[in-house]
């Protein structure tokens, strides 16, 4: 469907939902890039957010800064060379539990390392991995509520529990994380508190929730393509920006329309909103060689996965770590083979995996991923 919106109308209005549809690279690259034109922060355009949904991604300056500011600071003041040990013995620990037997990736490996890993760098104890199952997903699908607003009451009540977690670890965590860094910090800020409690929460839902998604999608991947996995370890760097390009999880972001301007000879009217479909620029043929491949020493990669400009991925280099360490023992693995088909979940911004039966076998000469069985 994006390879035809893109080869037959790349620049669209789609009436439904009163949006722009944007499919190509080069126009999604300068809406992100244009805040003089076009803003996350949809009050700017008369509509109303509740307060649980403003956070760092979705305000611009004069608040955008300051927060972006504290938490890249608290970011960089961890010990990211101890957390990627850390992440390492996680990684060999997780797959040691499921070795040679049929497991769940997503629930036995992606979503245990990603959770411990954000929690390392936040600096907190890990919560239950029940509580998370049951109030991620209210969450996701909030970030569907332009199609299905329906949601919106229970998006909002499982952002009060991840709230409650996040009010108490701003007293209750260890040094050297990013909480013991906003706590000391925030107070001489000036800046919003719920603003930065909200960005906090982000943080943490964003650092297990899309992570997993980002790892699951691609075990997906190198299960469809067979042979590639062993590749990985030529240039891991290369090999997980491709994964992100290929994977593009984040399907899909939105902008609106400050003042009326012109983006690839189209006028776009302020007040308009903007639909830029990322599954859709991260294929165009146009800046990518061979779209639909996955080419782990892809080079040049400007892929859009984490985002672009001032809203990009915080915790983009976490994220990217974690992949190049698993997959850099999986591509050791002699046996890499999916037992069923994967189960989607349902969610038209953020792509992901619910459930992906797989065995992972250790054991033998390293050869490559084995087909899928199907």
């Amino acid at each position: 469907m994006y390879s035809a919106w893109r080869e037959n109308d790349p620049f669209f209005w789609f009436e439904e939902l009163g949006t722009w549809v944007l499919t190509r690279h080069e126009d999604c690259t300068a809406v992100l890039k244009r805040l003089d034109c076009f803003t996350s922060d949809w009050r700017r355009l008369g509509e109303g957010v509740p307060g649980e949904l403003v956070m760092l991604q979705t305000v611009d300056p004069p608040e955008h800064p300051p927060v972006r500011r504290l938490l890249t600071a608290a970011y960089r003041a961890c010990d990211h060379v101890a957390l990627a040990g850390r992440t390492a013995s996680r990684v060999r620990a997780l797959l040691a539990g499921v070795d040679g037997r049929t497991a769940d990736f997503v629930d036995e490996v992606a979503l245990p390392l990603t959770v411990g890993t954000i929690c390392d760098l936040l600096g907190v104890d890990p919560p239950d991995l029940a509580l998370l199952r049951r109030v991620s997903p209210p969450v996701i699908d909030t970030m569907d509520a332009g199609l299905r607003p329906e949601v919106i009451p229970a998006g909002l009540a499982a952002r009060a529990e991840l709230d409650e977690m996040i009010e108490r670890w701003m007293s209750d965590h260890r040094p050297g994380g990013m909480f013991a860094y906003v706590s000391q910090k925030l107070d001489g800020l000036g800046a919003d508190r719920r603003l930065v409690m909200n960005s906090l929460r982000s943080t943490f839902h964003a650092g297990f929730e899309s992570s997993a998604r980002l790892l699951s999608l691609a075990l997906l991947a190198f299960t469809d393509n067979p042979g590639v996995l062993p590749k990985f370890t030529v240039n891991p760097e290369s090999a997980v920006q491709e994964v992100v390009r290929y994977t593009s999880q984040v399907q899909v972001l939105a902008r609106g329309c400050l003042t009326d301007t012109e983006v690839g000879g189209h006028k776009v009217r302020g007040g308009d909103g903007v639909t830029l479909i990322i599954g859709a620029a991260n294929r165009d043929p146009a800046v990518f060689r061979e779209p639909d491949a996955l080419r782990l020493g892809r080079d040049p990669n400007p892929h859009l996965g984490f985002g672009r400009g001032l809203h990009a991925c915080l915790g983009a280099g976490v994220a990217s770590m974690q992949a190049r360490v698993l997959f850099t023992e999986l591509a050791g693995y002699a046996g890499v083979r999916r037992d069923g088909e994967p189960v989607m979940w349902d969610s038209g911004t953020l792509r992901g995996v619910r459930a992906l039966p797989v065995t992972l076998s250790r054991g033998g000469d390293p050869a490559c991923a084995t087909p899928t069985d199907r």
